[in-house]
């Protein structure tokens, strides 16, 4: 039977609901719940995926970083020599990752792939398939199979195994049939009907259960499963969430759980429109979500109004705490059925990443997809998305650009008119990484001379946004809003966070600069209580108001690029 970490205990199993996890203790909001870690509880799988096998340590996945020059502890990794590939950061993760899974049967198996044709070979048509590489599903499947201690584990899981077959029988069920097959060849292992049907089970299983381990920031991704993690249930409207550290997740209240109360998480972006929630755990785990939040049909803004512990944001870029309550919103979507219809239809022409293309195309979709959400605008309702999207991939365009102005101002507006109302709390993930990257064009920005852009509207919006930076101090706001995101990264994540790191980093070094002693104290009476009367007003004055300022440009931008 798979055991829970303390703190967490099982609940009654329900028809709709399956197993459930509940607390068995208090826990505070931002506060860590559990970490599932190897041999606490109950085993994990934690591999990288294809695209990040070769920077990836197998057993730590700690990411190379042998090209990046700031690193103070470089990280390195060496192809496995059986099988060429997996890699290791040390011979230590090499002898554990042996001991795990990849000296029973891994290795081997990997070697097989890789390994040339014979009857190619004896042709002299020789090919050579030294690149190739079992898909992520796979290779998961292989180490469950060379691992009995997570098969054992994993019995106790769902994995709506006649619902996929039905559902999908000459697609998804094919696919799986074949994946199956892969790993049992690979492995040696006769494709008897009895091992091809545990094998599909253990598939089924790990598409319900199991976890991408995705870091944008770093680059990396992978999957994740932990059979006693998994037995946590989904909601959109979550009272906690999971950060990966290495091979460990960790679970952390989002909101104030109490003794006996069951613990909720999302298993996808729950802040997406609800046809594309259903469409999600539809499709992948198999089942329609029932929580208020889709009962309901709630959007973002009467989430966040649902949300208790609002007055944690008294510490945060969102003081004002009537704003949170009461958004200035002129509409809901529950009470618009042809405005939900029209998302639906825009959606899909929105939504596809513009990374990695040229800066000419990505300027037209963005044109494109802000022309397309003009009824979003109209009703203000920007933390819905797909305008959410826009104004993002619009910021990330206009620092592919080193336009640094533009998009501190669109990074100021998401961070009072759009995080809040999609992360509530001060320490969601989201809004920590948005103040650092406004933190980072303030920086880029200190030394902005005014514009000498050419006449016309954009050449004056230039001018204006200029000289709106030249009467702001950028040292103190920049410093402050670093003082807040290293404040809430041990809730947001932990302290190991690149984050973390990076906000410590440049705060230490503004603290340091000569002749701040008067800002460096301001600053730290702040963060120590931010509502005595004194340091609310520096904050206002200093941080908040010229944030505000700044954020206020942002639709005038987003018009005068691409309207």
């Amino acid at each position: 039977m798979v055991a829970l970490p303390d703190g967490l205990t099982l609940g009654s199993p329900s028809p709709a609901r399956g197993r459930s996890v509940l607390a068995s203790k208090v826990f505070s909001p931002g506060s860590v719940v559990a970490v599932f870690a190897h041999g606490e509880g109950a085993p994990s799988i934690a591999i990288p995926d294809n695209l990040q096998l070769s920077r990836t340590c197998h057993y730590c996945l700690a990411i190379a970083s042998d090209e990046d020059p700031a690193a103070t502890s470089p990280v390195r990794v060496r192809a496995c020599t059986g099988c060429r590939t997996v890699y290791y950061c040390s011979p230590k993760c090499q002898k554990a990752d042996w001991a795990l899974a990849h000296g029973r049967g891994e290795c081997k198996a990997f070697r097989r792939v890789r390994a040339p044709d014979p009857a190619s070979s004896s042709s002299g048509k020789g090919e050579d398939t030294s690149h190739l590489v079992l898909p992520t599903p796979v290779r998961t499947l292989v180490q469950v199979l060379v691992r009995p201690e997570i098969q054992a584990a994993m019995a106790e899981v769902e994995g709506h195994v006649e619902t996929v077959r039905a559902t999908d029988p000459d697609v998804t069920w094919a696919g799986m049939e074949l994946q199956a097959r892969a790993a049992l060849h690979y492995l040696n292992r006769e494709t008897s009907q009895s091992n091809l049907a545990e094998a599909m089970e253990i598939l089924c299983k790990l598409q319900v259960n199991s976890f991408n381990r995705l870091d944008p920031d770093l680059g990396q991704s992978g999957t994740y499963l932990n059979p006693a993690l998994a037995m946590v249930n989904h909601s959109c409207i979550p009272n906690a969430f999971v950060q990966f550290i290495g091979r460990a997740a960790i679970l952390h209240a989002y909101r104030e759980i109490k003794k006996g109360e069951e613990i909720e998480i999302s298993y996808i972006e729950s802040t997406v429109h609800r046809s594309q929630r259903q469409e999600a755990l539809k499709t992948r785990y198999r089942f329609e979500c029932a929580c208020p939040r889709c009962k309901e049909d709630l959007d973002v803004y009467q989430v966040c109004q649902r949300y208790p512990h609002l007055e944690l944001n008294l510490f945060s870029l969102v003081p004002d705490l009537e704003k949170l309550r009461r958004p200035p919103v002129k509409q809901h979507l529950q009470s618009n059925r042809p405005l939900q219809k029209y998302i639906e239809e825009i959606y899909p022409n929105c939504t596809e990443s513009l990374q990695g293309m040229p800066l000419p195309e990505k300027s037209k979709l963005l044109r494109q997809r802000w022309k397309l959400c003009a009824r979003l605008r109209q009703a203000e309702l920007y933390a819905i998305d797909p305008l959410t999207q826009v104004i993002v991939e619009a910021s990330v365009y206009f620092c592919e650009q080193a336009n640094f102005p533009y998009a501190l101002a669109l990074s100021c507006f998401l961070a009072l008119d759009i995080d809040p109302y999609r992360g509530p709390m001060p320490f969601h993930g989201q809004r920590v990484k948005g103040m650092l990257s406004i933190a980072k064009l303030l920086a880029n920005t200190a030394s902005t001379a005014p514009s000498t852009a050419p006449g016309g509207n954009a050449g004056a919006l230039s001018a204006r946004i200029s000289r709106a930076l030249g009467k702001m101090d950028q040292a103190t706001m920049c410093q402050t809003v670093l003082a807040v995101v290293v404040h809430y990264c041990p809730a947001a994540h932990s302290t190991e966070w690149q984050v973390y790191r990076q906000a410590s980093e440049l705060l230490r070094d503004l603290e340091s600069l000569p002749g701040r002693d008067a800002e460096n104290a301001l600053i730290a009476a702040f963060a120590r209580d931010p509502t005595r009367a004194e340091e609310a007003e520096f904050f206002k004055l200093l941080v908040l108001d010229p944030i505000r300022e700044l954020a206020g440009f942002a639709l005038e931008i987003m018009d005068a690029e691409f309207a």
